[in-house]
């Protein structure tokens, strides 16, 4: 071999070298982490869980805003029928401006808007029997109460709507309602209960009941918004009428008292009604219904810290029992 061949040899082999070096650079400058990072997409935002415990967890939150309000009704000296009146009228042009947004709420046929004013007639008549219920006793009995929903979505939710009956769930509902009854009963004589009061909070179970039946059926077909709105406008001419019938028309006396009624509106009608019927549309009638057996806690845990009400060793055990009795229904049901 000549010397002019090796040194073109050597040459070549510089080049290649040259060449593989070059190719590792570009490659690790294309595999660099801020290329890594923007092939993932940065703008693609993140998919919301859609499992039953997410919007459990949720449908916890809503009831939370809808206990407040209940309990900022003792803070109030204003009738209970015009009270629900005020809360219902208040929430009916923020429900309007928001289902506006999405489409003509007045397109919608008219059967169809008379079965979402059916609902607002049945909630109309649950928020009277309840804010008379919490006139006449705690906090906590009326929503041990309002627990008994329970009960009465399950069998509805079986036999119109066609869901599977899970022995788990009814009995890890009524594990929890044995933990209810403990937790009301440690409150003793320093229950502000009455028999008039309960039977009162009975008759909003049952009410509210049907209010989620009826709810739950159209939001197969409509959004929460357009429900909202048309059950508003059957609750507020149901509640007015009553209104005008055994109360008189009231005013709030002061702009405090007004603000606590717009308070009570916010969070019980806008953020916690609207809330707990949008997920309604993504639950069945028996996931939803495990959620109003947290009431009593939220309940009482309010009734502690807000309005100074009792707190013993059975309330904690109570509280302890009824999330035993969650658990173990949503285990095997969700």
């Amino acid at each position: 071999m000549t010397n002019n061949q090796v040194s073109i040899t050597i040459d070549s082999k510089k080049h290649t070298k040259d060449s593989i070096n070059k190719s590792q650079v570009l490659n690790n400058i294309e595999s660099s982490p801020i290329d890594s990072i923007s092939k993932k997409k940065l703008f693609k935002l993140p998919k919301i869980p859609r499992n039953s415990s997410f919007f459990i967890l949720l449908a916890i939150l809503a009831e939370s805003f809808i206990i407040y309000a209940s309990v900022l009704v003792k803070l109030t000296d204003m009738s209970p029928i015009n009270l629900g009146f005020y809360r219902i009228v208040l929430a009916l042009p923020i429900f309007w401006l928001m289902a506006n947004t999405r489409r003509n709420v007045f397109k919608i046929p008219f059967k169809d808007i008379a079965f979402m004013m059916l609902a607002g007639i049945f909630f109309a008549f649950d928020l009277l029997f309840f804010n008379i219920a919490l006139r006449h006793t705690s906090v906590a009995n009326v929503n041990l109460f309002g627990s008994l929903a329970c009960f009465i979505l399950i069998p509805i939710g079986i036999f119109f709507f066609k869901e599977k009956f899970r022995k788990s769930l009814l009995i890890g509902a009524i594990v929890a309602f044995c933990g209810i009854v403990v937790l009301i009963g440690g409150k003793g004589e320093l229950s502000v209960a009455t028999p008039f009061g309960d039977f009162m909070a009975f008759l909003s179970v049952l009410c509210y009941s049907s209010f989620l039946a009826v709810i739950y059926s159209l939001r197969k077909r409509y959004g929460t918004l357009e429900i909202m709105f048309f059950a508003c406008i059957g609750s507020s001419l149901t509640l007015l009428v009553l209104a005008l019938i055994f109360e008189g028309l009231e005013v709030p006396k002061d702009m405090k008292d007004f603000g606590i009624i717009a308070l009570i509106s916010l969070c019980g009608q806008v953020i916690g009604q609207g809330f707990f019927n949008y997920i309604m549309g993504k639950v069945n009638t028996q996931t939803s219904s495990l959620v109003l057996l947290f009431s009593p806690i939220i309940a009482a845990l309010m009734g502690f810290f807000i309005l100074g009400e009792k707190l013993g060793i059975f309330e904690i055990c109570g509280i302890c029992i009824i999330l035993i009795g969650v658990y173990f229904a949503k285990k095997e049901s969700c």
